[in-house]
């Protein structure tokens, strides 16, 4: 594992096999352990938000969401990179839970998106057990309510898929409330499967990409003058 500072936030960058390890520990343990993919916007908004930094670093694990990241923190082994950009953490975990017969409980913030979702797995990973969806619309759902319909269900594993922040906040604000296993948090900037993008989405992704490697460089420029 390698330790990365990223506009100020701290991640590390586990090797494929160190993840499913550490995954493997939380499918077996007694709590629930959050993992979070991680992905420029989300760090772009960490770099200036406190909460949002304090909320990404709380995580049992992150992951990266996106190969450019690797490569501002100045790793460029093409196996790391390959993982990243094919999603292989993402596709071996589904396997496990396809193998351990986990039950999956699916958060979104729209019913298109959770459709969406639903839809993905099931072509990423055959015979995966969706045992429960809620969406959670902004502001209308009190964390209690969610909580108490995952448990009612009894899940082992949650994957939520949310707007960078919010899911965050949800993560952090429910998670010593459910008894499940696993909960993975996916950001919706986060491209899955082989769905063509819309060219606004596209268009976005460029500009996040840029903003994200010109901030970076002002970061390292600021920390090499301040040592």
């Amino acid at each position: 594992m390698q330790k990365m500072d990223i506009l100020g936030v701290t991640l590390t960058d586990y090797s494929l096999k160190e993840s499913l390890l550490l995954t493997d520990s939380f499918l077996e343990n007694s709590a629930l352990n959050t993992i979070l993919y991680v992905t420029t916007p989300m760090l772009i908004l960490a770099g200036k938000d406190e909460y949002e930094k304090e909320r990404i670093e709380s995580m049992d694990m992150t992951l990266c969401g996106e190969s450019d990241i690797l490569r501002v923190a100045k790793i460029e082994s093409k196996s790391r990179l390959y993982e990243v950009e094919n999603l292989v953490f993402f596709k071996e975990f589904l396997r496990r839970i396809v193998r351990g017969g986990k039950k999956v409980y699916l958060l979104s913030d729209s019913e298109a998106d959770a459709e969406k979702l639903r839809s993905e797995l099931k072509d990423f990973q055959r015979g995966i057990v969706i045992s429960g969806v809620q969406v959670i619309r902004e502001s209308t759902e009190k964390v209690e309510e969610v909580v108490n319909d995952i448990n009612d269900i009894a899940p082992d594993v949650i994957i939520s898929r949310m707007a960078w922040g919010r899911q965050e906040q949800w993560m952090v604000d429910a998670k010593p409330y459910i008894n499940a296993e696993v909960w993975l948090g996916i950001s919706k900037d986060m491209k899955l499967g082989k769905r063509r993008e819309s060219f606004q989405k596209k268009a976005m992704n460029r500009i996040y990409r840029k903003m994200f490697h010109d901030r970076m460089n002002r970061y390292n420029e600021e920390n090499e003058k301040n040592q």
